[in-house]
């Protein structure tokens, strides 16, 4: 996700975002820091550390799992059985 952990770039960050479908304040939420800090990430005004981009993958990953967990549900749904009442 991102190709330097200690020093994520704006770009990764705005790539997180539209991966995770997270809006700003979401994000921030999501992270535990305030919408000013996000957009200070996103901007390049400051630098998100180690802590930040290891948070973020972390958030990645449990939407990824959440979007397969869907599918599984999905697919299951659609199949068709046959309940027999039992006497």
């Amino acid at each position: 996700m991102f190709d330097d952990l200690n020093n994520p770039k704006p770009s990764e960050i705005k790539r997180w975002l539209r991966d995770t479908e997270l809006t700003v304040s979401r994000g921030a939420v999501a992270l535990g820091i305030s919408n000013r800090q996000l957009l200070r990430f996103l901007s390049g005004e400051t630098n998100a550390k180690r802590v930040h981009a290891l948070a973020m993958q972390m958030i990645w990953l449990l939407v990824e799992e959440n979007k397969e967990q869907s599918k599984i549900n999905d697919v299951n749904q659609n199949i068709k059985s046959i309940q027999i009442p039992i006497k």
